[in-house]
Parts: structure tokens; C-alpha cells; sequence
């Protein structure tokens, strides 16, 4: 999430900037008459053009998806046309309303404070309207009406933000600069708005961008995280009634490397306030928790494998109930957290029978068409088919607060807890352990134990005890994600 924030910054303010030359260049400016409707029309068209391409591109990019990039593009910019024109006529009659009747020039000769502030906030309503519309050229590259709201109402910040500094620009520096500069040059007017519309439009732009991000994070429901394969790492938001999954370059997330892939392998559908994972017909099979399912209702922390491809999803409504950390470091319990009776699974919360297992355990099963590779391909990084244990591997930090860094897996065992003498320590992770998990190289490969931890280690979404470790296996410790590799 955090590439599409910095990412609709940085085409958001290229966007707005380019708008600012374009109707610069168009679009005459006089210090004495003010422009004609038609001048207004093709400034509000051309900078809107360029706001919605610019904003049509950022899930392409974040993607990186040529198609979805210019499929964005050329919608964004279509509909950023006509939102900008409209953007412009509305904000007009929202500036003129909110002055009430006052002369901005004459606001502005007095030099009073209050007529001052007043003008900066009426400016800063009209030109919300120059953002908020163009916003919804977001929803043009999903094709994805909640994110065109979102783009919505992160236009309407960034535009009140970028009509917010217009005047104070205008007043506070271009006014004297250019003011002297005109005086020496023996003209009587000069025309001053200039450097208030480059910054302005370039902070609409800007400001649009970096606030559409952030409303997609504040008001996201579910969205799918890319464990293995091709766009590793990437989240897809589920903004859409029914998002589509396969080995087709047109599904909503498109998943490569896998030939034994559907085109659309599975859907995930919005069904009364939760996401329902439906298979396909053909294709691998897919697993949720290392289980074959056709139809499954989602939750928070689930482990999905489509081939060899995995995927984490996660859910807000449900991460309070299914992911319930308990505090073992001696501190106060975290906000919000509920401590799980020994007796329940803290992950699916029904009671564990005398050896442990409850309704989230899964016995092996027998591998479905293409569902896993041959056993040669799914041996761990350096085994050897002599015999022996291995003598490599490595465990990926996906999300938590070692994330990114990579851990070498060799002979020796390698210790995580909390405790300071652990060869990965998550000192700084309360849900975790002191001494929490193990993992060690055996005559069957790398295995995983649990050293006893308060909360549990789970792989592939399923609670463990001692678990052997396959390449692209997820190993959850407290609210850190391995991978093993």
C-alpha cells in the first residue's frame, strides 16, 4: 500500500505540474480582465486531462502492469476532460457563493486580515471541486466504483489543500517579487497568478494522489497479498463485487508461472458483508490452510495456494477475531487484544482434542491435479536425493518488523523468540516468546518446532507443533511472516 501513497504523490504532482504548462501556454492571463468562460472551460479541460491521466496510472504502475497502466491512462484522462471543465464551473459558482457577494479586489486592496482569510477559504472550497472530480478517474483503471468514491474524497482534499495556498502564494510572495520587478519595468499592472497556479495545481495534483492512497488504506475491507510468484510482495485491494483470479493478463489478479493455472482459476465474490473464494472449473487445485476447497468464506490470516503460487488474504472485520495476539512479555495487554483459554485454538477458536488438533488441523491429504509440484521440485534447497540432511535454505521476513531481511538456514539450529541470545530476535514483538519456535535441519529436511510459546506457531495458516518445511511455506510467529525458501 505504501507504493500507491508515494506513487499518487509523485504522478499526482508530475500530472498537475504538466496541467499548469499546458493551460499556461492556452489559456490567456491578464491582470486586468478577468477570463471568459471559455477560457476557464479549457483550462478545467486541460488540467483535468492531465490530473486524470496522471491518477489513471497509479495502479497500473503499482501493478506493474503495462495494460492496466494504459488502460488507466487513456480512460483517466477522458474523464478527467470533463471533470475538470465541470470541476471549474462548479468551483466557480462555489467561490463566487462563498464570498458573498464580495469583491476579491477589493478584498484584497483593503488588506484586512479577516477579507484576507476569507478569500484564502473561499478559494480553497472552489478549487476543491478542480480535484475531487478528476479523482474519479481512479476508478476508471480498476473499473471499480468504490474506488472511484475513494477517489473522490481524496480529490476533495487535495483540492482544498491546493486552493488553500493559492492565495497565500499570490499575497504573500509572488505579489511583492513580481510586484517590484513590474515597477522597475515601468508597467503599471502586472499579472501575479503565475507562480500561485504552478504550485497550486501542482499541490492539487499532488495532494489528490497522495490522499487517494491513503483513503484506499483507511477504508479498504480485504485485499490479497502476493506470497510467491510472479508480483511477490504486492497487495491487490478487493474493491470489487466479484475479483477475478487465473493466468489471464485481463483478471482482476493476474497470477503467472504456473502453466497449470486456469485462465480463471477463481473468484472471490462479496457476499453478505464477507468474501466467499469460489474455484473454477479446471485447473490446479486451490487450497485454503493446505485444504481443497470449491467454495470457502474467507477470513483474516487464511493461506491460499493456487499451484504454486501463494497467497495470504486479509480481512479487517475478521483480523480482531481470528488474529487475537496475547501480551507475554510482562507488559500491559495490547489495546483490544483478547486472551484465548488454553483449551480453544486462538485461530479458529474451537476446542483442541487430547493431541491438540481442532477443526483448523489438516491431515495430509492426497495432492490434487497440479496442485503441488513432483516431489523432486518440492524438495528444500540443498537435499540431496542420496540421502542426508540439508545443507541450505533460508527463511524471507515478509511483514512484521524484520521484514526484508533474510536469515541463512544451515546445520545449525536456528532460534526466534524474544530473548536476546535468539538467532532472529523479535525483541520488540510482545505477542512472541521468549524462547518461541526452532527450526532444524533433519534427515527429512528442515522442521519446524514450537519451544512451547503462549500463542502459537503456525504454518500455512495451521497451528503446529513440529512441522517439515516445504519451499514457499508461511510460517506466522507473533505478527512476523516467513517464508521459507
Amino acid at each position: 500500500m505504501r507504493s500507491r501513497v508515494l506513487l499518487g504523490l509523485i504522478f499526482g504532482a508530475g500530472a498537475g505540474f504538466l496541467g499548469y504548462l499546458l493551460q499556461e501556454v492556452s489559456v490567456p492571463h491578464d491582470a486586468v480582465l478577468m477570463p471568459t468562460a471559455a477560457d476557464m472551460a479549457r483550462l478545467g479541460l486541460l488540467v483535468g486531462a492531465m490530473l486524470g491521466l496522471g491518477l489513471g496510472c497509479i495502479e497500473g504502475a503499482a501493478l506493474g502492469s503495462p495494460r492496466v497502466l494504459l488502460r488507466g491512462a487513456a480512460l483517466g484522462a477522458l474523464i478527467g476532460a470533463f471533470a475538470g471543465i465541470f470541476g471549474v464551473i462548479i468551483g466557480g459558482a462555489v467561490y463566487n457563493l462563498a464570498l458573498f457577494g464580495k469583491s476579491p479586489v477589493l478584498m484584497q486592496q483593503q488588506g484586512s486580515l479577516l477579507d484576507f482569510t476569507h478569500m484564502v477559504l473561499a478559494r480553497a472550497l472552489g478549487w476543491t471541486f478542480l480535484g475531487a472530480l478528476p479523482g474519479l478517474a481512479v476508478g476508471a483503471s480498476t473499473r471499480s466504483t468504490r474506488r472511484a468514491l475513494h477517489g473522490l474524497c481524496g480529490g476533495l482534499i487535495g483540492g482544498f489543500l491546493g486552493g488553500f495556498v493559492f492565495d497565500l502564494v499570490a499575497t504573500l510572495i509572488a505579489q511583492p517579487v513580481q510586484g517590484a520587478a513590474g515597477m522597475l519595468a515601468g508597467r503599471g499592472s502586472v499579472e501575479i497568478g503565475g507562480p500561485s497556479r504552478a504550485i497550486g495545481f501542482t499541490l492539487i495534483g499532488g495532494m489528490t494522489g497522495l490522499f487517494i492512497g491513503l483513503v484506499d488504506e483507511w477504508l479498504k475491507q480485504a485485499w490479497i497479498r502476493v506470497l510467491s510468484g510472479s508480483g511477490e510482495g504486492r497487495d491487490h485491494i478487493l474493491s470489487k463485487p466479484i475479483t477475478v483470479l487465473g493466468r489471464n493478463e485481463r483478471a482482476d489478479i493476474p497470477l503467472f508461472g504456473d502453466p497449470a493455472l486456469a485462465p480463471e482459476q477463481c473468484a472471490i465474490r462479496a457476499e453478505g458483508g464477507r468474501f466467499v473464494l469460489h474455484t473454477g472449473a479446471g485447473g490446479a487445485a486451490c487450497l485454503v490452510n493446505g485444504r481443497p476447497v470449491q467454495q470457502q468464506i474467507l477470513k483474516d490470516g487464511d493461506m491460499l495456494q493456487l499451484g504454486q503460487i501463494r497467497l495470504a488474504y486479509r480481512e479487517k472485520a475478521t483480523a480482531s477475531r481470528f488474529r487475537q495476539p496475547v501480551d507475554v512479555g510482562g507488559s500491559a495487554p495490547l489495546s483490544g487484544s483478547v486472551a484465548v483459554p488454553s483449551h480453544l485454538c486462538p485461530f479458529c477458536g474451537t476446542p483442541k482434542d487430547a493431541s491438540g488438533a481442532c477443526q483448523c488441523s489438516v491431515a495430509p491429504a492426497a495432492p490434487g491435479p497440479g496442485a503441488f509440484a513432483e516431489p523432486a521440485a518440492m524438495a528444500p534447497p540443498g537435499w540431496s536425493s542420496a540421502g542426508g540432511p540439508p545443507t541450505s535454505g533460508r527463511l524471507q521476513c515478509m511483514e512484521g518488523p524484520l521484514a526484508g531481511s533474510t536469515f541463512p538456514l544451515d546445520r545449525s539450529p536456528v532460534t526466534i523468540g524474544r530473548a536476546s541470545d535468539r538467532t532472529v530476535v523479535l525483541a520488540a514483538d510482545s505477542t512472541v516468546s521468549r524462547n518461541h519456535a526452532t527450526i532444524a535441519a533433519t534427515a527429512i529436511g528442515h522442521l519446524v518446532h514450537d519451544d512451547g510459546s503462549s500463542n502459537g506457531t503456525f504454518v500455512n495458516g495451521v497451528r503446529i507443533t513440529d512441522q517439515a518445511l516445504a519451499p514457499g511455506d508461511v510460517i506466522h510467529i507473533g505478527r512476523s511472516m516467513f517464508r521459507y525458501e
